[in-house]
């Protein structure tokens, strides 16, 4: 470390501290504070998930989430969550804050015996930031039929200096951020804006401060969350061959556990694909490898009595049945014979029937929301699909 300002020994300036222990600041102090946390952790009783590094368990009465310094605890009484915060009192300094009701810009309310999550609040916050921009209030996070590509990029040095002066990437990050947790409905649009941040165009803006007004128009939409039965439900799709630039898939999966949306993700396919099957396929051994990841989760929960009922098998809906087929199928010919091996780990779990693997029509896909522009009735219907545990 080099040595801080009014300890600098005179003559030797160039030299740097050596230090004995990590800091507050330092690359690696936030490796050395995990490492502290789990070794105070387990020597007081507490076993860690194999599956999560951030989740610990204890007595199988209290599960513990871990965050930095922040952590959550979910216990079956009142008396057993305060016998494990004296407990944790005596190694740290414990700042006890109640109920759960602000957790990293995440908001939680319980209501009717059902809790719920949104981040109105920080909305509100970002739309006052850049109310200056005048965004409009849209019904769609993107129209359908809207062509986003790199020819809608700067070409002139009058336009990259007036695109320079704008807080795209700001505003981006925003929005990827409420995105990634507690709104599904804007992932496709946040994915490909993104694409367009090292070099954004006007058309590029302007559908930015659309989703923007998307987004504070519907900033009361909250995601229900329901715990009658732990079954992992994963819906999968792709939008064959959809990105103009490099003519790469879009590809969507949804990971539902008893009707709430736990998991989503919009991803642009690295390898371009030949036909619609085997985009279906890649972004169906994407959906896969969470859907593994979730049911070890579930299953190590269940072996440790954190869950009464036993995990129900997962399930992974698909809309081609083209693909199940030839994932059901060991046979081989001259369409799909050049699929990267990698992909068949999905073909191998099927067969020792580690989930089920379904078709769902199109219309009924949750995850059609997560690859293409939907019209306003299609994305209303998976809304409320995702969103208020409806049956579609």
């Amino acid at each position: 470390m080099s040595q801080p300002p009014g300890f600098v020994k005179k003559g030797e300036e160039s030299k740097v501290c050596k230090l004995d222990r990590a800091i507050y600041g330092l690359h690696q102090s936030g490796r050395e504070w995990f490492f502290e946390m789990h070794r105070v952790l387990t020597g007081i009783g507490f076993t860690k998930f194999e599956g999560c590094n951030c989740a610990y368990m204890f007595k199988s009465d209290t599960v513990l989430i871990l965050y930095v310094d922040d952590f959550v605890l979910f216990s079956r009484t009142s008396d057993v969550s305060k016998m494990v915060i004296d407990i944790l009192s005596t190694h740290f300094d414990v700042k006890v804050l109640g109920k759960t009701r602000k957790l990293l810009g995440v908001e939680f309310e319980q209501y009717k015996g059902n809790v719920f999550m949104h981040q109105e609040s920080y909305i509100n916050e970002v739309a006052d930031r850049y109310m200056q921009y005048k965004f409009p209030i849209a019904s769609l996070p993107i129209a359908k039929g809207s062509v986003y590509s790199k020819s809608q990029c700067p070409k002139s040095e009058e336009e990259l200096k007036e695109i320079s002066q704008l807080p795209y990437r700001n505003i981006l990050g925003c929005l990827s951020f409420i995105a990634s947790r507690t709104r599904p409905d804007i992932s496709y649009a946040v994915n490909i804006f993104s694409q367009f941040q090292s070099n954004p165009g006007i058309f590029h803006w302007n559908g930015l401060l659309k989703l923007l007004g998307y987004v504070f128009n519907t900033k009361s939409l909250k995601l229900k969350l329901s715990c009658n039965k732990a079954q992992l439900v994963v819906y999968s799709d792709a939008d064959f061959a959809s990105n103009r630039d490099d003519r790469t898939s879009v590809g969507g999966q949804l990971v539902m556990l008893d009707n709430s949306p736990i998991e989503w993700r919009t991803f642009k396919q690295k390898c371009v694909t030949l036909s619609t099957m085997e985009s279906e396929f890649v972004a169906m051994t994407e959906a896969t490898r969470e859907l593994i990841w979730f049911d070890r989760i579930l299953i190590e929960c269940f072996e440790h009595n954190v869950i009464f009922g036993k995990p129900i098998q997962s399930t992974l809906f698909v809309d081609n049945m083209a693909t199940i087929d030839f994932v059901k199928s060991p046979i081989e010919n001259c369409r799909s014979k050049h699929i990267d091996v990698k992909l068949f780990f999905v073909r191998d779990l099927v067969f020792k029937n580690a989930f089920n693997l379904k078709y769902v029509n199109s219309k009924l896909n949750l995850a059609d929301i997560f690859t293409k522009p939907l019209t306003k009735f299609e994305l209303e219907k998976f809304v409320s699909c995702i969103f208020g545990n409806c049956v579609c």
